[in-house]
């Protein structure tokens, strides 16, 4: 399926929406005790240490990553991926 076909997406969404008698007949609530966790734990695999000095950046973000997205098959190395998840999170100092 290519992503251009958006038949297979309507047709999912049309199967599983919620009709107004559906709602009124199940009303759903919020459980709050039984909350998925938020993040995804690995138990068995080693921790990678991401490089935590930083290179000193001239340009925008954006751009940057526009650049790199636009090569082929291109795959950060590990200084470039601590950096990209630093800056993009938005952390940019500490207290």
């Amino acid at each position: 399926m290519l992503n251009a076909d958006i038949q297979a997406g309507c047709n999912y969404h049309n199967a599983t929406k919620h009709s107004p008698s559906s709602i009124r007949a199940n009303p759903h609530f919020l459980d709050w005790a039984n909350q998925p966790l938020p993040f995804k734990i690995y138990p068995k695999l080693d921790l990678i240490p991401l490089p935590r000095e930083l290179r000193e950046i001239a340009v925008p973000a954006l751009s940057t990553i526009a650049q790199v997205s636009r090569r082929d098959n291109a795959l950060p190395d590990l200084q470039t991926l601590s950096e990209l998840l630093y800056f993009s999170a938005g952390v940019t100092r500490r207290r």
